[in-house]
């Protein structure tokens, strides 16, 4: 009998400008290509490949998503080692004053490094919201402080924190994969003062002198009463996950504390609040 061989699958390259596949939601990644994203350099230009489940859907969801595309091809292969093909493609990223890189890049003295096992391109640095989070962490003060990180996925915020000198961070998701991440990339970064569950926010409880909370406008709905009870009177609380169109509904969630600082990106947009 001759093996049978894997089914091939579908592949989808979207030829975009430069910069713009950071501009992807959650969404793309986490119900649409559930395979992972990569973004790759062909011949000085900037595709983003993905392997869909459902490639109408996908990119229905592509152009939905308002970033403007140039040519897509869909072909068949074979079906790959995807753990290879992220070590194929990830390259290091710099974010404000650290540089996000993956266990077999190399690293040069007097950089500061987080080192993230990438699976696919969010999670790792490249999406525009986790950016705003990084900005504006990177003048807080960390030192001996407790932090909460809600909605932690690759861990990155907590690993940041960590570099910061926190004294203790408590990162939660509700995705057990992202948690099972999380946990890896502790160990890549000898951070053990990291505690990573995988619970529902409205189950966490405590006081923390900063919260970190990159989410989206639905969950902050929702949730955004219970996050103001877990931050402490003189804390601070950054918040990112908001698009331009959304920032006064996500404003009045958090009323009456306004703040202090705000910087946005392209649709983005985040914001630190101090009581």
């Amino acid at each position: 009998m001759k093996p049978k061989h894997p089914e091939p699958v579908r592949r989808v390259d979207i030829v975009v400008d430069p910069g713009a596949e950071e501009l992807l939601p959650e969404e793309i990644y986490t119900l649409h290509s559930p395979s992972g994203i990569w973004v790759v350099e062909e011949n000085s230009k900037t595709i983003i490949r993905a392997y869909p489940e459902h490639v109408e859907t996908f990119l229905s969801a592509i152009r939905q998503s308002g970033i403007p595309i140039g040519a897509v091809r869909v072909t068949e292969e074979p079906r790959r080692d995807y753990s290879e093909m992220a070590r194929r493609y990830f390259r290091p990223i710099t974010v404000e004053d650290i540089v996000i890189r993956a266990p077999w890049n190399s690293q040069r003295k007097g950089v500061r490094y987080i080192t993230i096992e990438p699976g696919m391109a969010f999670g790792t640095g490249r999406h525009e919201s986790t950016r705003l989070m990084i900005k504006l962490m990177r003048d807080v003060d960390f030192s001996g402080k407790r932090v909460l990180d809600i909605g932690c996925g690759s861990g990155l915020l907590s690993l940041y924190a960590h570099l910061k000198g926190a004294k203790y961070v408590y990162a939660v998701d509700n995705d057990l994969d992202a948690v099972l991440s999380a946990q890896k990339n502790m160990l890549l970064n000898d951070a053990s003062d990291i505690e990573i569950v995988c619970a529902d926010l409205m189950d966490v409880g405590g006081k923390y002198d900063v919260v970190l909370a990159n989410l989206d406008i639905r969950t902050f709905a929702l949730t955004s009463g219970h996050i103001m009870g877990l931050w402490k009177s003189k804390g601070v609380l950054i918040v990112s996950g908001i698009i331009g169109r959304e920032r006064k509904e996500a404003l009045k969630l958090f009323f009456p504390c306004e703040p202090v600082t705000e910087v946005r990106k392209n649709a983005w947009r985040g914001f630190l609040f101090r009581r």
